[in-house]
């Protein structure tokens, strides 16, 4: 590890060597030395640094590391660390830019041209050797990408200027040319320092020289304070309520989210989309299932919907918890009711008798990162076998089984599988599903992902609901209330839509906007004219990237410009030839012009890259049907729907070709196998009546 002086004082270096002395915290630390100082130890600090004897934990003295395709050196050569590489018949020699992160990995940045600075695949492992660290590992499989390859460490999803800068960096801007392809990124200060919360911080700080008053920014101070849980009382606030703009700005990076503006600042929603709880990127029960970080759990938890902030638990300078172990949780809910085995049915002060193992479940990602879920949810064995998400318990009894874990929870909560959870809610019937959808009192990232759900139902039958949920108090309802327009007559909700365009919110306007071209209508270009640059800007942002591409096209298709448009999705598959959502669009765009064997060529191109993905198995097996190719359209159909259980519409489909080629016996099996899992679902059971 780097010794904490010297690390200290290589930020304290790199912080004055910046020239840019409001934007760092060396403007700050003659009134906020507590802070500084406390800043300086921690990971944010050390976020992005150049590369020095200082920074740089790994082994660069001749170390080695070897695999079946790749050959890697690590040397220093005076002032400059070196990286050579033998891949294949080419031999490299890179020169390390930056360090990258800190604990417990560190990545390398490096320079490939064109303004692309690049994160190599193999990392140092920063943990104590007693731990498994002080190592060269590889972060990626062996032979799973090679050079070319969108996700080889050259490739267009390892790159930082896209991908991790504007949240390692503070005032970035990404400055991409997509005309040269090439990028002139620039940042205020290289790693995480005081603007990036404070947005405000470099003006203050001149007003304060000048001898006048100006706020640092939006308030974050957590305020008020929380009473202890009494019995079945929960905890109760006291005072005022803490500004809820804090979990947004920690939250723009500590989530899985899309940039919408080039711009350094500006709250979640003015700044960043937030991603819904789709799967694959969550299961069905809300629970983490790929690397979406920490907000989209957050707020689905009961602490977030009564008032809870990051700063209730964590140090926002240090980013360490205030107090360790169940002392945290301790704070709000009464010791004696909790920390006790009548309620956790393990030994005092076990591992299993700790709040989080059983309510903050870890998810190990990058190899050896582990990272703790923010849902808080109470752990339910029954609910994670159906969504197929990792039983918490099994977590630590590896030698049991989770029909083990649902009879001993039972046992011990007789009562806790009687109540619905996420994934139930999710499998209601229409009725259920609009009256959560009302319920303010459930959390709005759910009411926002099931709205997209079922958003094509809802823009057919339920315009009213759509009018009352577009003026919801959360811009997450409101956007979301925006995407599902575009399934809908838009001669009807034309006017929900443009109320949409004069929202406060970017991410608002942005999908009112977005809807409406999908649907074929332009806004009044006179009217709307700041809201169709937004939205240009916003494409030309993620122009960069595949998904950039993409939104071109369809804005392009709007305009019936549908050469043009091919001709971006085909870009966008240059860049990333396993790129499903391009390819989804591409075979639209064939399918209406009749050219059926084209798109069935174009999805077996994309899953020689993306293989065994299920959607593009459906479509390919919706197109042979078209074709008349039944035998073959029915193994797709059935391929897709084992690979995606979860999908139900997906053995919904199955099951109704079946039936249509006279397979009723199987259609049948099919759809009561699915019945099972989801035994509310009315389709299935009308189905299942048909048949």
């Amino acid at each position: 590890m780097i010794k904490p002086l010297r690390r200290l004082f290589a930020i304290w270096l790199l912080a004055l060597a910046s020239g840019n002395l409001l934007a760092n915290p060396s403007g700050c630390v003659e009134c906020h030395a507590g802070e500084v100082a406390e800043w300086s130890g921690s990971q944010h600090a050390v976020a992005m640094s150049e590369a020095t004897a200082e920074s740089v934990a790994g082994d660069f003295s001749g170390a080695r590391y070897e695999d079946s395709d790749l050959r890697v050196q690590f040397q220093q050569e005076g002032s400059q660390f070196q990286i050579h590489t033998h891949e294949g018949d080419k031999k490299r020699e890179w020169t390390v830019r930056y360090t990258f992160g800190v604990y417990p990995l560190q990545q390398y940045l490096i320079d490939i041209g064109e303004g692309r600075l690049q994160a190599f695949n193999i990392a140092w492992d920063t943990r104590d050797k007693a731990d498994g660290g002080q190592r060269w590992f590889r972060l990626d499989e062996p032979g799973g990408n090679r050079p070319g390859d969108a996700m080889h460490w050259t490739g267009i999803y390892q790159n930082w200027n896209n991908q991790c800068a504007d949240c390692h960096s503070t005032g970035l801007a990404r400055n991409y040319d997509p005309v040269e392809d090439q990028y002139h990124t620039d940042f205020k200060h290289v790693a995480v320092s005081c603007t990036a919360c404070h947005d405000s911080a470099g003006e203050h700080a001149e007003a304060r020289r000048n001898g006048q008053s100006l706020t640092a920014g939006v308030e974050l101070a957590a305020v008020g304070a929380w009473l202890v849980s009494e019995g079945k009382q929960p905890p109760r606030r006291q005072g005022p309520e803490s500004n809820s703009a804090q979990v947004s700005t920690c939250g723009k990076c500590h989530s899985l989210r899309t940039s919408l503006t080039d711009s350094n600042h500006g709250q979640m929603h003015d700044q960043f989309s937030l991603s819904r709880l789709d799967q694959p990127l969550y299961f069905s029960d809300g629970r983490v299932r790929e690397e979406v970080f920490v907000l989209g759990s957050f707020e689905q938890s009961r602490l977030f919907q009564a008032g809870v902030v990051c700063t209730d638990c964590h140090n926002p300078h240090t980013g360490k918890l205030k107090i360790e172990g169940n002392g945290v949780c301790a704070q709000c809910h009464n010791a004696g009711d909790y920390d006790t085995p009548d309620h956790h049915h393990h030994p005092l002060n076990s591992e299993g008798a700790q709040c989080v193992n059983c309510h903050m479940p870890e998810a190990t990602f990058m190899k050896i990162d582990d990272r703790r879920e923010h849902s808080f949810m109470v752990p339910r064995p029954d609910v994670s076998r159906e969504s197929g998400s990792p039983d918490v318990c099994l977590a630590c009894h590896t030698d049991e089984d989770r029909a083990w874990s649902i009879a001993t929870v039972e046992n011990w909560y007789p009562d806790l599988y009687e109540s619905d959870t996420w994934h139930h809610v999710q499998q209601q019937n229409l009725p259920e599903i609009l009256a959560y959808l009302e319920n303010e009192r459930e959390p709005a990232i759910r009411r926002a992902t099931l709205l997209e759900q079922h958003g094509e139902v809802l823009a057919a039958r339920q315009t009213n609901l759509l009018a009352r949920l577009s003026q919801d108090s959360n811009a997450l309802i409101r956007e979301s209330a925006m995407r599902v327009l575009r399934h809908g007559d838009m001669d009807r909700v034309r006017s929900l839509a443009e109320n949409g365009l004069a929202d406060d919110s970017l991410a608002v306007r942005l999908a009112a906007f977005e809807s409406m071209v999908w649907s074929g209508t332009m806004p009044d270009p006179e009217r709307w004219a700041k809201v169709q640059q937004e939205y240009e800007h916003y494409v030309d942002t993620q122009s960069d990237l595949p998904a950039g591409s993409v939104l071109k096209a369809r804005y392009l298709l709007a305009g019936d410009y549908v050469y043009k448009a091919e001709q971006q999705l085909k870009r966008a598959l240059s860049k990333d030839p396993g790129y499903v959502p391009a390819t989804i669009v591409l075979t639209d765009i064939l399918r209406s012009g009749d050219r059926n064997l084209e798109a069935v060529r174009a999805i077996d191109q994309t899953l020689g890259h993306s293989p065994d993905e299920p959607q593009l198995i459906h479509l390919r097996g919706l197109i042979r049907i078209r074709l008349q190719d039944y035998p073959a359209a029915l193994a797709d159909l059935e391929q897709a729907h084992t690979l995606a259980p979860g999908q139900w519409l997906f053995g919904y489909r199955y099951a109704v070709a079946l039936f249509q080629l006279d397979q009723k016996e199987k259609a049948r099996q099919v759809t009561q196998t699915m019945l099972q899992r989801y035994p509310d679902n009315a389709q299935l059971r009308a189905l299942m009546n048909h048949l």
